[in-house]
């Protein structure tokens, strides 16, 4: 019985083996490959891409149940620094190969970015239209798109829009601070510190601008008199408040001299000469100075900047107790005699000079060819007229000459210069002579030009804003 199962066993495994023989030499492989995820994917510009990949595997056609893995192999890439679509191609098998398609499309989506730039304290006075900060716009895939916002203010706001070439557009805003924050500003006419004459009327000129609400000149509220019958120095404040209580203050001094002499006539008996030398300090100031300073002389130099290597003399003119004057500081008639302002503009530059040199301002000065000069006509008519006048509102006595030593033209030696001088203080008790120091002919003839008029009972001095002005007849 045992044996009968047996045999039946063993019939039953060589049909099962048999049947499997045959199942097997049947069998044909087929190879399958799918995509892990989606077969159309979007990625955003600049974004990393991870490919999910596919897998693939062979399994029998006879053989159904038995599956075997094989590899995938993928061609194709995505660049997500470009737009565009990209195909992934995934294949797999050997002898029949197998292949499935991804589709990526690269696109942006993403709005450009807006950055305000914000100034510290900013703000726009009321009633001023908004002065831009500044703003700056950049796409990740377009790049600089500052070029392209577009900006409108309407109620208060600064609206700032920007669109990518893909179409997404990005907004922002920025509230205007409306404020007045600047204080007036108070201008005193001729200066904040002026000199007048005793006996002169005067009248005090100023004014008051507001960036916001424009001329505050009536609401200027001053405080302190000028007495001008009396000699003295006089303070003056001026204050004044806009809307918005910024304040503004200024302070004028005013110096109230007593009037110079025009016609000198005699001098108490006295014979006074006021030595003046134009147009230096030059080459032979030195040497001037040596020799005014041997016979305790002193004088009046009204200098120039001709000369800029010799400007440290009127340092040492100022040392030496002699009085500095200003002549001009380029000496070039066409161009401070074109226009009030080009003069006065030419005088600052001087007087400058004169206080880098000496630590403090000179009141007096020489015009470019004298107050009677006819030359000024070729560029400006009645302008020398109209410089004497601003000259008193600015404080400055000017002078000029009523003995020439004829240095400046035609003379051309010492001896003619002495005798120039000889001659015409003689005809003055109080003479104003003109002599120039870049002349070397005429610092030479100094020494024995001093001598005789000391000798002969002549006092020298230097000229203040309160000498004889020996002023000319004004011809322009």
């Amino acid at each position: 019985m045992f044996l009968k199962k047996y045999r039946i066993l063993i019939i039953i495994l060589a049909a099962v083996a048999g049947a499997l023989v045959i199942t097997a030499a049947l069998n044909r492989w087929k190879t399958e490959i799918r995509l892990t995820g989606k077969s159309n994917v979007t990625v955003e510009y600049g974004k990393d891409y991870k490919d999910p990949g596919a897998y693939a595997e062979q399994k029998g056609t006879s053989l159904f149940f038995i599956r075997k893995k094989i590899p995938v192999k993928r061609s194709g890439k995505v660049d997500t620094k470009k737009l565009g679509r990209y195909i992934l191609t995934y294949t797999a098998g050997s002898s029949k190969k197998v292949s499935v398609k991804r589709i990526v499309k690269v696109r942006d989506t993403t709005p450009p970015k807006i950055e305000l730039i914000h100034k510290k304290d900013y703000f726009t006075p009321i009633g001023q239209k908004y002065v831009e900060e500044g703003y700056k716009a950049y796409d990740a895939c377009d790049g600089d798109l500052t070029d392209k916002v577009k900006v409108t203010e309407k109620d208060g706001y600064v609206y700032y829009s920007v669109s990518d070439n893909s179409g997404n557009r990005r907004e922002a805003r920025r509230k205007i601070v409306f404020d007045d924050r600047t204080a007036p500003v108070i201008t005193l006419s001729n200066g904040n510190e002026i000199n007048i004459r005793k006996g002169d009327s005067w009248k005090d000129k100023y004014s008051a601008e507001d960036d916001v609400d424009g001329d505050l000149t009536a609401k200027v509220k001053t405080e302190g008199k000028v007495n001008t019958s009396k000699i003295g120095t006089y303070k003056i404040k001026y204050t004044v408040i806009d809307a918005h209580g910024n304040k503004a203050s200024a302070e004028r001094t005013v110096h109230v001299l007593n009037r110079p002499m025009n016609n000198p006539g005699r001098a108490n008996g006295k014979k006074i000469i006021y030595l003046t030398f134009d147009d230096g300090p030059g080459p032979y100031t030195e040497k001037l100075l040596g020799i005014l300073k041997k016979y305790n002389v002193k004088a009046t130099f009204f200098v120039t900047h001709s000369k800029p290597d010799y400007q440290h003399m009127i340092a040492a003119e100022a040392a030496d107790g002699h009085k500095v004057g200003i002549h001009t500081y380029t000496h070039d008639y066409a161009k401070i005699y074109s226009s009030t302002e080009a003069y006065w503009n030419d005088f600052d530059e001087m007087q400058n000079v004169v206080v880098e040199e000496t630590g403090q301002k000179t009141d007096i000065f020489r015009f470019p060819g004298g107050s009677s000069n006819e030359v000024s006509m070729k560029y400006t008519r009645g302008i020398m007229t109209t410089l004497t006048s601003q000259s008193a509102e600015r404080g400055l006595t000017y002078f000029d000459w009523n003995v020439s030593s004829g240095d400046a033209a035609p003379v051309t030696d010492g001896q003619t210069v002495m005798n120039n001088i000889k001659n015409g203080v003689q005809k003055h008790d109080v003479s104003v002579v003109l002599c120039h120091d870049v002349k070397e002919f005429t610092v030479d003839i100094m020494d024995e030009t001093i001598a005789w008029c000391l000798e002969n009972g002549y006092t020298f001095l230097p000229l203040s804003s309160s000498s004889p002005t020996a002023h000319h007849s004004v011809h322009n």
